[in-house]
């Protein structure tokens, strides 16, 4: 079996309202079974949701004060326009006409804020849920490397990534990492070996029994390689950590991009099945 389980329905410049109707559902199911997968799951954003802007108020106005500042969190601005509810209501209709389609959503994890989280979450009908450090502080650290990186200590970058890394898979708010080693996104290289964070997040994530993702993303983004690293992802394969896919695709064509490449290094790291989900209840399949 193969799978895409990270993908949104719109780009990130948040400019427009979220398309979530089966119509636009259906564009990406299209291209999926195209390439061979045999289901998908829609993970949006959640700060395209009203019911996180109280818990993200925060990251609009943060205090760094680096170069470019506005422009770095326009995106953000112009979030929280969509509501929870229509959206998981257009992915459930989605199932309900037969398409292959699981239900979720992105989670930033925000330290400190987990049982507001939580509160959102656990009333909503899921199938699981993707969680992800975009975050340190109220620094946006993939939004671009012209904001915040010229003023950080890139050692320091790593170390509070990983440690942030690892207190998300702690939390029991998720059922997968998203690419969790992100924070390469534009190919920023620590001074150090990472052997030691990646130990310690693969035990971290083993312990919590969390699933990551191999998320193709990373191929077309400056660093120019999946995440993770294979580095990393042997140690979670070591560790017994069950795996996922995901293309971050956030247009139709996009739906399991680099997919054959995934599986290929899923593969040689020693993985022979992937991890699925409905309704939150979690099972392994072949990987196909």
């Amino acid at each position: 079996m193969t799978t895409d389980y990270h993908m949104h329905l719109e780009l990130d410049e948040h400019s427009d309202k979220c398309r979530y109707n089966v119509e636009r559902i259906e564009l990406y199911v299209q291209r999926a079974r195209l390439k061979g997968t045999d289901e998908i799951g829609i993970t949006e954003h959640c700060n395209r949701f009203r019911e996180f802007k109280t818990i993200m108020n925060h990251l609009l106005e943060p205090k760094h004060g680096y170069a470019g500042l506005e422009s770095s969190i326009g995106w953000l601005k112009r979030s929280f326009r969509e509501d929870l509810e229509p959206y998981v209501d257009a992915l459930l209709e989605a199932r309900s006409v037969g398409l292959p389609v699981r239900a979720s959503i992105e989670v930033d994890y925000l330290p400190g804020f987990e049982s507001e989280i939580k509160a959102i979450l656990d009333p909503l009908p899921f199938d699981y849920i993707l969680g992800a450090v975009h975050f340190l502080g109220d620094w946006a650290i993939d939004s671009s490397p012209e904001h915040g990186w010229p003023e950080q200590n890139v050692d320091d970058v790593y170390v509070r990534y990983f440690e942030t890394l690892r207190s998300a898979a702690r939390s029991g708010l998720f059922h997968i990492l998203a690419h969790p080693d992100l924070v390469k996104k534009f190919g920023h290289v620590p001074s150090f070996p990472l052997d030691e964070y990646y130990d310690e997040l693969a035990k971290e994530a083993a312990s919590a029994d969390v699933a990551v993702e191999i998320n193709t993303a990373g191929l077309h983004k400056a660093v120019g390689e999946m995440y993770p690293s294979k580095a990393l992802l042997e140690r979670f394969y070591d560790r017994g950590v069950l795996l996922s896919l995901g293309s971050d695709a956030h247009q139709p064509d996009h739906v399991s991009r680099d997919h054959d490449e995934a599986i290929a290094l899923a593969r040689e790291v020693g993985y022979t099945e992937i991890v699925t989900f409905d309704q939150r209840r979690r099972r392994t399949q072949p990987l196909g």
